[in-house]
């Protein structure tokens, strides 16, 4: 054979031409690095059961980064006893158009152990409540015989207006959990919830969190720790995380109202 015919290149059959464009068709698209550059997102390293992994924040979560955290600077008063609870909550009734304002706003919210199965609810456990910056009740109910009929009135006076995102039904919880008559409460329209009204004052119609509401109209974040928040509130007693994790919702409840109240619509 000459040099002349080995240099010559075979061509292929036909059908071997069509299988090798389908195999070139079914290879992995490799996109170019100006492009994968483009899309480049912020990764962060977590740590969960001693497994690290590698996730990606999103862009609300970057912008919030800088954000201080909200937090309550003020007396934090836990009650485990219905006596003592009642002695707290007639002190606060007697209060109101004293030292206390004629009307008061009271940052409102609820914590309960999260169980995993369905159709098995945990009773209510801790009632907040926030006067203002300065003082913080959390109520361990679930550790109380009986609810205090004071406890009670405080939610009924219509002289209290109780604040906080999902409101009304942390109040159907309880009355359902423990017989507390809360209807009165929102009839008269002394319950307000938060993420109603910040879509009044925002023209939005979000399904704001609390969390989300502190960023977005308080510029502060949360700490809504996991761990924290899907603990055992059932034990007693509460350890200091979780007594400042409570507080602060409360707060955040209050702070919330006192911003939106004052803010004309967008």
């Amino acid at each position: 054979m000459t040099t002349a015919a080995k240099a010559k290149k075979r061509s292929l059959p036909q059908w071997m031409v069509a299988v090798k464009e389908q195999q070139e068709r079914d290879k992995p698209f490799k996109s170019p690095q100006n492009f994968t550059d483009s899309l480049k997102v912020k990764k962060v390293q977590t740590v969960e059961h001693g497994v690290s992994k590698i996730g990606c924040q999103s862009a609300s979560d970057i912008i919030s980064e800088d954000m201080p955290w909200l937090k309550f600077e003020g007396s934090i008063t836990y009650s485990y006893h219905e006596s003592d609870c009642a002695c707290i909550c007639q002190d606060i009734l007697s209060r109101l158009g004293r030292d206390l304002p004629p009307v008061t706003v009271i940052g409102f919210d609820t914590e309960w152990p999260v169980t995993y199965n369905k159709g098995l609810p945990k009773k209510t456990a801790v009632i907040q409540m926030c006067l203002s910056k300065k003082e913080c009740y959390l109520f361990h109910v679930s550790c109380m015989s009986t609810i205090p009929k004071p406890l009670q009135s405080v939610i009924l006076d219509k002289r209290v207006i109780l604040v906080g995102v999902n409101i009304e039904s942390d109040l159907w919880k309880l009355e359902r959990d423990y017989d507390l008559k809360v209807k009165p409460a929102i009839d008269q329209e002394t319950v307000v919830d938060l993420s109603k009204l910040a879509n009044v004052k925002l023209k939005s119609s979000e399904r704001w969190s609390l969390d989300g509401l502190c960023r977005n109209v308080l510029r502060k974040r949360l700490d809504k720790d996991r761990d924290l928040r899907c603990g055992n509130w059932d034990d007693y007693p509460l350890s200091k995380d979780q007594k400042m994790y409570a507080s602060n919702d409360a707060f955040a409840s209050l702070e919330l109202y006192t911003c939106l109240a004052s803010r004309e619509k967008s």
